[in-house]
């Protein structure tokens, strides 16, 4: 798995670019995440698993915000909900806009009660803005092609990028809410991420991990990760690695300065669905079908598994704390049980 060859006057990005340094908003240090876990008294901490039930179908998105107090969820049943763990396990608040799925949702990164949602349906092509501050209706939306499947929000909180089915990328300025830049790629992004100082914009497609600096695009680098699509991929919360996974059931392990495969992990039967680093940095959340695998980081070397009752469609791990959340297809009684599930080491 080396790195495809690319032309003299396309650099190598440092490792600089992809960890956290001074940027806006860098993610909590191990150690900070310790004193947030002792200090925590919530009830969260005194049971390895709770639910949360309100959606009336499948939970197809969860996020927790930048202090870990709130986490967003949308579902198939059009709304989105927003929840408060650490104090409530039991209620949410509901917020109605969408007239499709709730495939996607985010929330700005430098402000706990902002966040964003968009739908993958063509008959929802709008891309949400919430305020938890201003009632449960959206402050304002934009029109995008039809069919987004994933966005990410920039870490000075300025940005959204929007990847669809059409292989479209956008970009989006928050505060004027209005498209800044648009371009067509030549295979579909199936996920895409900023390093942590925002200065630069992967994309996962085909069997590649596209680098980017952000805003130009002009591109840096080009990865090769596997053979077949790459559809997953996170940046640890230092910047040291970048976990992809892709539809020949692996997970790989990249070292971010030399961009040389560190590990790789074929423990799964199917296609991945997600990857996510916990907030540590210690573990690799991979999922497929109804199994979550958490692997030891940077060995790959499997830790535990939990199995959820149908497909894992989502999960996000707590910015502070080893909690993962998570939502599957969980019929009861033959319908949709729209539950997510919390999960603490």
């Amino acid at each position: 798995m080396a790195t495809r060859a690319i032309p003299p006057v396309a650099a190598q990005p440092s490792s600089a670019f992809f960890s956290s340094g001074s940027a806006p908003l860098s993610r909590p240090s191990p150690a900070a995440a310790a004193v947030h876990s002792s200090s925590s008294t919530s009830d969260l901490s005194k049971a390895p698993s709770k639910r949360l039930v309100g959606h009336r179908g499948n939970v197809r998105t969860v996020a927790w915000n930048a202090d870990g107090r709130r986490l967003a969820s949308g579902s198939i049943d059009q709304s989105l909900r927003i929840w408060q763990p650490e104090k409530d396990t039991r209620s949410s608040v509901e917020y109605k806009g969408h007239t499709a799925e709730v495939s996607q949702v985010r929330w700005n990164p430098t402000h706990p009660e902002r966040l964003a949602s968009c739908s993958a349906s063509a008959a929802d092509k709008n891309l949400y803005f919430w305020d938890m501050r201003q009632g449960g209706r959206p402050t304002g939306k934009l029109e995008l092609e039809p069919g987004t499947i994933n966005m990410a929000w920039s870490p000075d909180g300025k940005t959204i990028v929007t990847g669809n089915k059409s292989d479209d990328i956008t970009h989006v300025d928050v505060d004027n809410v209005c498209i800044t830049k648009k371009w067509h790629s030549d295979k579909e992004a199936n996920e895409v991420v900023f390093s942590h100082n925002g200065t630069i914009l992967l994309s996962a497609f085909d069997g590649y991990v596209r680098i980017d600096p952000f805003p130009t695009g002009e591109q840096i680098h080009l990865v090769h990760v596997s053979t077949a699509a790459t559809t997953v991929m996170d940046l640890d919360p230092r910047g040291r690695y970048l976990a992809a996974g892709s539809n020949d059931a692996t997970a790989t392990l990249w070292d971010t300065t030399e961009w040389t495969c560190v590990s790789s992990l074929g423990a799964h039967d199917e296609p991945l669905r997600l990857c996510r680093f916990s907030q540590d940095g210690q573990y690799l959340a991979t999922s497929c079908d109804n199994q979550i695998l958490l692997s030891e980081v940077p060995s790959l070397r499997k830790h535990t598994s939990i199995l959820a009752n149908g497909n894992v469609d989502t999960l996000a791990w707590h910015p502070t704390r080893n909690l993962l959340a998570y939502a599957s297809e969980d019929p009861e009684g033959g319908r949709p049980s729209g539950a997510i599930r919390l999960w603490s080491m």
